[in-house]
């Protein structure tokens, strides 16, 4: 009885042995990477870590550094972990120009994931084409990167700024139909030019009888605005459009509180929704924003309906203590669309896949993020739907946060591939 009794518990041990091994080599073969594979993928970063900017860049980073932690943990990308090497974006586009040469020739990065200015987009796309290097940029405002371009290397995983432009347009006539005159605040180069130009096509097409009385114009984060806001009070404008960012934008802020410039105009701020928690209660109530680009919110999707949501608002704010803001989430597509259409390439080759299949892979992508699917164009131009609201300072948060809002789908905000932004505005309904 005994020795059976021994027998029947040892096979009884061998078969959970037995199952267990075979688990094992299912998961351990399910973990390794495919043939040809790297020892690492590195990926270059880049963006403002230092300067007016920095309020940028450093929410970048921390979306980079968490997601790749959590890649990393859970096997890298198909079982090849991910390496970023940082670069600061501060310095101008000729630096940048420099730094990506670094970064490529003596880094040998795979890929560059970056780029918040448009200045420095507009430098570093021929190069990235010239040295044949897959390149995501993230944030880069400027229609000028990908519209008429004929890219192969480089991808933008996020809408540009006419798609800012027009639901700013759309938006400010749905709360005030009654405007009449229009002026600008901007700063003077490709974003801020391109952007004030774009509003002012979408709003005349939208309301033809509008009357746009004065812009002012600044150098890029400036940090003093007294003589552009006394222009502003002047003129009395029912509207101000301004595309003020970093801490350009968080200066501006305050300096026309001061001077009450937001009582007297409605004040259209894309950017604004990045620098609610920098500003604390000192944020004007019912001011036009959006995450600029029309990227995610933290509040939209609600986290408790959508889990990638829920997952990336509770992890960053534990991790960073501060909800995620727009420079995050654009971080975060950019990084899941190349992680997607890696393994998207993978699949496709049965290997590890060579530049030319990843780029292939990436283009009529669709990958999903907490803000929603994001889908790469042939024209190597994300699109993806947007969000746009009223600041109104929050008690529960301690600042402000976005009400009254309005989702409009890409196809509404955005030109469809091949059209450049002139001739779609001329199409607006």
């Amino acid at each position: 009885m005994h020795r059976n009794r021994t027998v029947y518990t040892g096979w009884g041990v061998s078969l959970l042995t037995l199952g267990l091994i075979v688990c094992v080599l299912c998961a351990v073969a399910n973990a390794a990477p495919p043939k040809g594979a790297p020892k690492e993928l590195k990926l270059g970063f880049v963006d403002f870590f230092s300067g007016s900017a920095a309020i940028f860049g450093i929410s970048g980073k921390n979306a980079a550094e968490w997601l790749i932690d959590k890649w990393n943990k859970d096997g890298g990308i198909r079982g090849v972990p991910v390496k970023m090497v940082e670069v600061d974006e501060a310095g101008g586009p000729d630096k940048q120009v420099t730094e990506f040469r670094r970064l490529v020739l003596d880094a040998k990065v795979d890929a560059v994931v970056g780029y918040t200015s448009s200045a420095s987009c507009l430098a570093i796309g021929p190069v990235a084409e010239e040295l044949q290097t897959l390149t995501i940029v993230h944030i880069c405002g400027t229609r000028r990167l990908t519209e008429g371009k004929k890219l192969h290397y480089v991808f933008r995983t996020s809408n540009h700024q006419v798609a800012d432009s027009v639901m700013a347009a759309r938006y400010v006539l749905a709360i005030k139909p009654d405007l009449k005159t229009v002026a600008g605040a901007n700063e003077d180069y490709a974003w801020g030019r391109d952007s004030w130009d774009d509003f002012k096509a979408a709003l005349s097409r939208l309301k033809p009888d509008v009357q746009f009385v004065g812009e002012v114009w600044t150098k890029i984060q400036a940090g003093e605005y007294s003589a552009e806001i006394s222009k502003l009070l002047a003129l009395k404008p029912d509207v101000i459009h301004s595309t003020f960012w970093g801490g350009g934008l968080v200066t501006f802020v305050k300096q026309a509180s001061a001077r009450e410039l937001f009582k007297h105009s409605l004040v259209i701020l894309p950017v604004l929704e990045q620098s609610f928690q920098d500003l604390k209660d000192e944020t004007p109530e019912g001011v036009i924003a959006m995450p600029r680009a029309t990227s995610g919110y933290f509040l939209h999707p609600d986290p408790q309906t959508n889990p990638l949501q829920k997952e990336f608002v509770e992890s960053y704010k534990a991790r960073f203590g501060r909800y995620p803001d727009y420079p995050t989430y654009r971080t975060y597509q950019a990084f899941a669309g190349l992680k997607v259409a890696y393994e998207k390439a993978i699949d496709q080759a049965s290997r590890w896949p060579k530049t030319d299949e990843v780029i292939k892979a990436f283009e009529g992508l669709t990958w999903e993020t907490p803000l929603g699917p994001v889908t790469m164009r042939t024209d190597h131009q994300a699109v993806h739907a947007g969000i746009v609201g009223l600041s109104k300072l929050s008690p529960q948060y301690g600042f402000a946060v976005m009400d009254r809002v309005m989702q409009m789908p890409g196809e509404q905000i955005m030109p469809p591939a091949g059209v450049e932004s002139p001739e779609w505005f001329k199409t607006l309904k």
